[in-house]
């Protein structure tokens, strides 16, 4: 019985401290959010606040309060969220070659060394694992946005000379913005009540900012826009390139001028004019003349598949087994430039996709590039030689081209960012007790 009665005394000594540990422990990890069929967890809220307050001290910008941050951030990590789960689907994907070329861009940018930069980063108390995979989600997101979005979009010659003879295209080429931007949000199907109190929200903005309100730190408290904590700063761009919206706005605005609310379908923008200065002008443009071999993925070949077999390309060219003519002629699946030994003739800035355009840039006259990824393929690619041209009419078309598909693509990315948004099941759970 004394054996017994021990036992009994020790289990409950045991069950007491078990409680009053229990009592003590507070969860590690919480979901903040449910979407779709994932989750965000607290600590990852956490971890991405974190980096941007870090930001803010650095750029010795006042913390906005501590709600507003996470709430900014959160929405903003939904609607990342929302596109990486619709680029899995597509089988939209970045591997490491890939994403360690496009670091290493990073970093040449920065006049460092791959290894110098990721020493950099963790110096100033950056994950670099989770740098990383920050970049490659980056890059996913921006291929299915231009899957999804810039493929819709057209440009016919007619619109390209009708927008350079208007008295607007002739302005707008004539200047380059600095703006700064906040958004009161609009909800798709939003009742007149809704849609009278955005419009009440901006109309008092402009009285706050016009009155002396810091921009910056308004639009990180107040705006919904996916700049608001970058202080809504939308950065440089020519006149031409803007929407239509802000460049109609911007186009009579001073530096530090607010614009009034401006409606579309997203809600009301208000515009502030950082800086403005002269615009393009006769200027030297410079052209590369490049040659390239490409690889398609189909129904026959993966995009492995595809990988392995630029990569021999590139080797065999690289090693002199084959020649970059004899390559393109027999395996580049460019039909076009196949037939030329891969010949594309000299290429302007903004004639290329941004991915063949960086590396057409980066590569020294005469060396083979790197194995590389775009919306068409692999790719490798050789420039034969460089040079300097004055801006010429087909230039200036092919400006004024680029500048109606970039502001296009910002209204329609916009819209359809709201719309894959409001199509989302998205459950938020920022309170404990949600």
């Amino acid at each position: 019985m004394s054996r017994i009665g021990a036992w009994l005394l020790g289990a409950l000594l045991m069950t007491q401290v078990t409680q009053a540990a229990q009592a003590q422990m507070q969860p590690l990890d919480r979901i903040v959010a449910v979407v779709n069929d994932g989750v965000i967890m607290d600590s990852e809220l956490n971890a991405r606040v974190n980096d941007i307050a870090a930001q803010f001290r650095a750029d010795n910008r006042p913390l906005p309060p501590q709600e507003v941050m996470r709430e900014q951030v959160l929405d903003r990590m939904i609607l990342e969220r929302v596109q990486l789960q619709m680029a899995e689907r597509a089988g939209i994907r970045v591997d490491d070659a890939t994403l360690n070329q496009a670091l290493e861009g990073i970093a040449r940018q920065n006049n460092m060394s791959l290894q110098q930069f990721s020493e950099r980063l963790r110096g100033e108390g950056y994950d670099w694992p989770q740098f990383r995979e920050q970049i490659r989600n980056e890059m996913v997101i921006s291929r299915l946005q231009q899957r999804s979005v810039a493929s819709r979009i057209r440009v016919t010659d007619r619109e390209v000379e009708r927008f350079l003879q208007s008295e607007t295209g002739k302005r707008m080429f004539q200047a380059d913005f600095h703006l700064g931007h906040i958004l009161v949000k609009v909800p798709g199907g939003a009742s007149p009540d809704q849609v009278r109190a955005a419009k009440q929200k901006a109309d008092d903005l402009v009285r706050r900012l016009r009155g002396g309100a810091d921009f910056a730190e308004t639009a990180v408290a107040e705006s919904d826009g996916p700049e608001a904590l970058e202080g809504g700063d939308l950065g440089w761009r020519e006149a031409a390139q803007w929407p239509s919206l802000f460049a109609d706005a911007a186009i009579d605005m001073q530096k530090g001028d607010i614009s009034e609310p401006l409606r579309s379908g997203a809600g009301f923008h208000i515009l502030k004019m950082i800086d403005r200065r002269g615009g393009a002008g006769e200027r030297l443009v410079t052209q590369y003349k490049v040659r390239h071999v490409l690889v398609r993925p189909d129904t026959l070949t993966t995009e492995a598949q595809a990988r392995q077999e630029i990569d021999r390309l590139r080797a065999q060219v690289a090693s002199g087994a084959l020649t970059f003519a004899e390559a393109a002629e027999r395996d580049s699946d460019d039909p076009g430039s196949a037939r030329q030994g891969g010949e594309l003739g000299w290429v302007a800035p903004g004639e290329m996709v941004p991915e063949f355009e960086q590396m057409m840039q980066e590569t020294p006259k005469g060396q083979l590039s790197p194995t590389f990824q775009t919306q068409f393929g692999w790719h490798f690619l050789q420039v034969e030689d460089i040079r300097e041209t004055d801006m010429s009419d087909r230039y200036r078309d092919l400006q004024a081209r680029q500048a109606l598909q970039k502001r296009r693509f910002d209204e329609e990315l916009q819209t359809w960012l709201q719309e894959q948004r409001a199509e989302a099941y998205v459950d938020i759970r920022l309170n404990p007790e949600s």
